[in-house]
């Protein structure tokens, strides 16, 4: 359900969770691909990997947090 008020602080708390859900899924899938790929040694290809699905899990996060933002007018 979309919220009544339109306070610019509910606006401003939305804008931060949105970016933070896109560096933190970038930055942790960073860290999980550069330290598999130290340990078993296959330099680029898990840091690649891991960095994609960190974006796409990020996305995905932002698409549910704005979920409930999206819809019709009418109401």
């Amino acid at each position: 359900m979309p919220p009544r008020s339109k306070s610019p602080w509910r606006a401003i708390g939305l804008v931060s969770v949105i970016s933070s859900y896109i560096v933190g899924g970038v930055v942790t899938g960073m860290l999980i691909g550069r330290f598999l790929d130290n340990m078993l040694g296959t330099e680029p290809i898990l840091l690649i990997l891991f960095l994609l699905l960190g974006l796409g899990s990020g996305f995905y996060g932002v698409f549910k947090v704005v979920q409930p933002y999206l819809g019709d007018d009418d109401s």
